[in-house]
């Protein structure tokens, strides 16, 4: 999830940023006024509740960066953060939809990654970081808890992982969203991209058995089969269409997913990124917060070894960190661009930055 309410309230400020109306000595007004219509109530994008994964991924930072040990959240931390979310309601929820209709003319039907993120990501809460969300034993009861608090729930895996008796559980526990990344039409390019324990064939027909199952069952869990745009050559481009068309016939959201942050593989220097915020500017440290295994709270899901950190929620509340010195430094080096040497978010990612749209 992410705060809704302040992505519409900003839309005017943004505008105006964007557009080239501001400049580095407005950066007072804009943090101020930036300050005065975010939420001083946290909203959660996403809970790590393990790091553990079994697959050896190309475009995958843990694969060759993470450095941190391997850990699952413990149930007395993950509980305390559902009791601190605040799912948005459905009104709000299509209001939201109208704006992002009105304002960028996207529409859910646009089957790409930018309606996904506002019509899918917008409500739902992220239950996976940088592990496997079906080799996390516990990944059952933390859907069911979520369920019975009424917070919707989504979470990426690769269909290697699939057992379809679990998956079965897994939607008869509640959760809303399902997704599963198939990057090549064979086992060969399967193996080569998310490693040996891979198989096209096996993945397909795993999948089409669990919408059977959905289907009979009268689950209602949106299945999105996914594809990664590694690179956009003929070949590439002709595989992406073949994909699309695997699914015609099944009410699945497919899409191919463009790769917006590539700063820890570049495939292909063509390649475009097609995220709205490549025209604007990243806004997580004003619209959520992202926890992860241990507990560490940092600023968006980009950072795979937590050192962001800008908090723990076992020893604060949310609250207190979403309105922490930690938070406001990190808000106000997004706006001046007076990020610390070697900071993360200055050096290593490939997101707009809010000061980089201002004129001198």
């Amino acid at each position: 999830m992410y705060d809704i309410d302040f992505f519409q309230r900003v839309s005017e400020l943004k505008d105006r940023i964007v557009s080239g109306q501001m400049t580095h000595d407005d950066v007072a007004g804009i943090e101020a006024e930036m300050d005065q219509l975010r939420s001083k109530e946290p909203t959660i994008f996403n809970i790590e509740t393990t790091n553990h994964c079994n697959m050896a991924c190309i475009m995958c930072p843990r694969t060759t960066l993470m450095t941190r040990g391997i850990e699952w959240i413990d149930d007395i931390t993950f509980e305390k953060i559902l009791d601190q979310i605040t799912p948005h309601n459905q009104e709000n929820l299509e209001t939201f939809w109208k704006f992002v209709q009105d304002k960028y003319g996207i529409t859910f039907d646009n089957r790409n990654e930018n309606a996904f993120y506002f019509y899918v990501v917008s409500h739902c809460l992220i239950l996976h970081g940088y592990g496997e969300p079906l080799v996390d034993k516990n990944i059952v009861k933390r859907v069911e808890a979520c369920s019975k608090r009424g917070i919707p729930t989504y979470f990426s895996c690769v269909p290697a992982n699939i057992n379809v008796a679990r998956i079965e559980q897994i939607m008869q526990a509640g959760l809303n969203v399902l997704k599963f990344s198939i990057d090549s039409l064979t086992d060969e390019g399967q193996k080569e991209i998310r490693g040996e324990k891979n198989n096209f064939e096996n993945a397909y027909q795993a999948i089409l058995e669990i919408i059977k199952v959905r289907n009979e069952k009268g689950y209602k869990t949106l299945i999105v089969p996914t594809m990664i745009a590694l690179t956009e050559d003929k070949t590439s481009k002709k595989m992406h269409d073949d994909f699309l068309a695997l699914w015609k016939d099944h009410d699945v959201f497919a899409y191919i997913k463009s790769q917006d942050n590539r700063w820890y593989y570049e495939g292909d220097e063509q390649l475009q990124n097609l995220s709205h915020y490549q025209e604007q500017y990243c806004e997580y440290p004003w619209t959520s917060m992202t926890v992860m295994a241990d507990g560490s709270v940092v600023p968006c899901t980009q950072d795979y070894d937590c050192e962001m950190a800008l908090g723990n929620a076992k020893e604060q509340s949310l609250k207190e960190i979403w309105n922490s010195d930690n938070y406001m430094n990190l808000r106000h080096w997004h706006a001046t661009g007076d990020f610390p040497p070697g900071h993360k978010c200055a050096e290593r990612c490939d997101q707009i930055k809010l000061f980089s749209k201002l004129k001198d």
